[in-house]
C-alpha cells in the first residue's frame, strides 16, 4: 500500500523521482474533465495521466475515471493500470495493488 500525496504542479514536475503515488490535478476543462497526473505507485518514477471527472466518469472517447474530488483522501474508479508497472486501486488516499 502506498499513500497518495498531493503535490502542487511545480513540485510534481520538478523532480521525476518525487514520491511514488504522488499526484496533482489540473483545473477542469469546459466539460468538467480534469487531468490527474500521478507517479507510478511501483516506485519506478514514471508519470501517468488520467482523465477524471469530479463525481462523475467522463463520457469521452478515451479511458476515464470517476474521482471523489478529494486531494486529502482521493478515490478513483475503476482501477488504474499503469501498463508494465502496476495495477490496482486508489481508494481513500491509498494506492492498493490488485
Amino acid at each position: 500500500m502506498v499513500r497518495a500525496v498531493h503535490l502542487d504542479k511545480e513540485a510534481f514536475h520538478e523532480d521525476a523521482s518525487s514520491q511514488p503515488g504522488s499526484f496533482f490535478v489540473d483545473d477542469p476543462d469546459p466539460g468538467g474533465v480534469q487531468i490527474l497526473w500521478y507517479r507510478c505507485p511501483c516506485g519506478c518514477g514514471a508519470a501517468g495521466v488520467l482523465r477524471v471527472g469530479n463525481g462523475f466518469k467522463p463520457a469521452i472517447d478515451k479511458p476515464s475515471w470517476s474521482w471523489n474530488g478529494s486531494i486529502e483522501a482521493p478515490t478513483l474508479t475503476p482501477s488504474v493500470h499503469h501498463i508494465g508497472h502496476w495495477h490496482g486501486f486508489l481508494t481513500e488516499g491509498e494506492w492498493r495493488s490488485c
